[in-house]
């Protein structure tokens, strides 16, 4: 399950850098009224009261008996967001019991408690419906979109959000180059950033100069579609230069050499939600305890959060979150067993572990969720061919060096002895379920053939060899590749499963070193570009191929594209980022890049597909990364006591599973 990869592009340069077709608001009102409507849909007992439960938590309604709360009429909006329950109304209560491995595991909390978007998919990925916005209205061209924020809707600290935290965050913080590297692609047309006009305190429009036909999926993900109201311009103006003259002063009081680095830290870094317990939130949960500074984090309801159920009841229904901090997964694996966890998958979820945790069942008092793999593949191998040392730069650029890297793989051999016979090998290409399917690209270079392998190395001038047996640069120094690994990232079996090509190519002459390290060091290091190769899940499979094409093309998305972060960096950037961090792609990739812009401006949706296309034969053709195998499914655990969990979901980090299935409306109860 790949996610949020250190800070969305676009964002903070010391975080590390972060990106299906159009669907008009009126295409989408049938489907969307079965997931989350703007009024209720008859369910529940009607009254508008609450039912027996009542309007609010009880640990909201004793707040507003002190006196420390306005009611709970007052801290909805005007016109809350209904979220009809996938099972059952539900009722207040209750702790959700989770776990990270650490700070660098903040993506599990944006998966979690960290999805409020304007738009929000639907659960089963068919379209986006209104979240934090009350509507979104393309005009004709979808050039131009009109957003309505909720009148009445309130930060977690009372205070109303209005367009002028849009205009906040938008012209001081998203547009001022000393806190932001870059423009986010998504608030873009090419090299044209958008232009954000303010009609009166709810109402806002973006105009584009062109045609932006994926606004709409866009305002739906994580971190992209938060952007515009992530910033609380009442808490946030107070550390910002262009607003309080002690800026400056109160950073050095703060241990910060600049205003600029204490404003990202406070609120412009991606994993703030989770750190700053300060920061007014519209999250259905808000920080207590720091996801920095202990062995626990901890969330409790937000009083103004703007969603009820049919009843008319305030939600979330869950009082509270804790995510306990497990650095080790087999730790986490034996808490999970023994019924520590109410909701969780990853980590522990490994194909390997399915049967134990299965046999543990009835003791742990859980029950098992399906996922629906959106991935190409479990784990993509990319070389780094903006590596900072010109011969390996040459080395990895070769198509056939990395062709024949892919035939010395045994991919059956993984299969049987990492992902327990499950599985197909499969390279980083749409899955038979995509509308791009290709089959060439899916099934290229596949099979385990080591003598091929050596004939295409030999071919490249690459025959000799030292004493040890390792084949040689035209410098006379070994071919060596470190493998970087997140070994407390997604996919548990990386490690393992790299140590097994590691072998493979060894056989063939290539020195192969697997490099484990903690999340935080390996997100460093890419980074940094001192990396030979990594890692990571193949995301674009299907569902997300347009919006998450990292993979495809050097792709600011993200961190950017792992196998050339200094092309990604350029088209981020168009060219304007740091000397030692951008680099201008060559004659192919920039191609690929003039038919992805020209996509995004394309407004027709049959024209758009067939210039992705394009973008994917050439990806074909090229070869970029490498795949290895495919799980068609993967699970979590839920607790036999956690209600409207439902069932089955797809898992993609575009989707951002398994926020999709509205956790503010899971309730603790006794087992069906």
């Amino acid at each position: 399950m790949t996610e949020v990869r250190g800070v969305p592009s676009g964002t903070t340069r010391r975080a590390v850098l972060r990106n299906t077709a159009f669907i008009a608001m009126a295409g989408m009102s049938a489907s969307a009224c079965s997931v989350f409507s703007t009024e209720p849909d008859g369910g529940g007992n009607g009254n508008g009261g609450g039912g027996g439960k009542g309007p609010e938590a009880p640990m909201l309604a004793e707040r507003v008996e002190a006196g420390d709360l306005p009611p709970v009429t007052e801290r909805l909006p005007t016109n809350p967001l209904v979220v009809p329950p996938t099972d059952r109304i539900g009722d207040y209560g209750g702790t959700w019991r989770s776990a990270v491995t650490g700070g660098a595991d903040g993506p599990w909390l944006h998966r979690t408690i960290g999805y409020e978007p304007l738009m929000r998919f639907t659960r089963d990925w068919t379209g986006q419906v209104p979240n934090v916005a009350e509507s979104i209205t393309p005009n004709d061209d979808a050039s131009e979109y009109v957003i309505t924020l909720r009148a009445g809707h309130r930060w977690s600290d009372g205070e109303p959000l209005t367009t002028a935290d849009v205009l906040f965050g938008y012209e001081h913080v998203v547009l001022n180059r000393d806190l932001v590297q870059g423009h986010p692609p998504t608030l873009a047309r090419g090299e044209d950033p958008m232009e954000l006009v303010i009609v009166d305190d709810h109402t806002f429009i973006v105009r584009f100069s062109g045609p932006n036909a994926l606004f709409l999926s866009d305002m739906a993900r994580q971190v992209d579609g938060d952007r515009l109201v992530a910033y609380p311009r009442h808490y946030l103006e107070r550390f910002h230069g262009d607003f309080a003259e002690d800026a400056g002063s109160r950073a050095r009081a703060a241990g910060f050499d600049t205003w600029q680095e204490h404003f990202n830290y406070l609120g412009n870094d991606w994993g703030v939600l989770w750190t700053n317990p300060d920061l007014p939130s519209l999250k259905a949960w808000i920080c207590v305890d720091p996801l920095d500074t202990g062995t626990v984090a901890r969330f409790e309801r937000n009083p103004y959060y703007f969603k009820t159920d049919p009843d008319g009841s305030q939600l979330p229904y869950i009082d509270e979150v804790r995510y306990d901090v497990v650095p080790e997964a087999e730790t986490m694996l034996l808490r999970a067993q023994n019924g520590d966890f109410d909701f969780h998958s990853r980590h522990f979820t490994s194909m390997e572990n399915r049967p134990v945790l299965a046999e543990s069942q009835d003791r742990g008092g859980y029950r098992f969720i399906d996922y629906e793999s959106t991935y190409s593949t479990e784990m993509v191998i990319s070389l780094n061919l903006n590596h900072a040392d010109d011969a390996m730069r040459e080395v990895f650029r070769r198509k056939d060096f990395r062709v024949a890297l892919s035939h010395a793989i045994d991919r059956q051999e993984l299969i049987n002895a990492v992902w327990q016979r499950q599985g197909e090998p499969h390279q980083v290409a749409p899955t038979p379920e995509s509308r791009f399917r290709d089959e060439e690209f899916a099934t290229q270079y596949l099979e385990h053939d080591p003598e091929r392998a050596n004939e295409i190395l030999d071919s490249l001038g690459y025959d000799a060899r030292d004493s040890d047996g390792w084949r040689l640069r035209p410098d006379g120094e070994p071919i060596t590749i470190t493998v970087d690994v997140a070994e407390d990232a997604v996919i548990t079996v990386w490690v393992q499963a790299m140590e097994q090509v590691a072998r493979h190519w060894e056989a063939v002459g290539i020195r192969t070193l697997v490099n484990p390290m903690p999340r935080e060091n390996f997100e460093v290091r890419l980074g940094d570009n001192r990396h030979d190769a990594s890692v990571w899940t193949g995301d674009g499979g299907r569902g997300d191929e347009v919006t998450y094409p990292l993979w495809y093309l050097p792709h600011p998305i993200n961190a950017g594209s792992d196998w050339a972060r200094h092309w990604a960096n350029w088209y981020r950037t168009r060219g304007q980022g740091p000397d030692a961090d951008t680099e201008e792609p060559p004659e192919i990739p920039r191609r690929q890049i003039e038919l992805y812009d020209e996509m995004l401006a394309e407004p027709d949706e049959e024209r758009r597909d067939e210039l992705f296309r394009e973008i994917l034969d050439i990806a074909r053709e090229q070869f970029w990364v490498i795949g290895t195998v495919r799980v068609s499914s993967g699970y979590g655990i839920v607790s036999t006591d956690l209600h409207n969990v439902g069932g089955s979901l797809p898992d993609a980090s575009t989707f951002n599973t398994p926020a999709p299935a509205a956790p503010e409306q899971w309730f603790f109860g006794a087992p069906e």
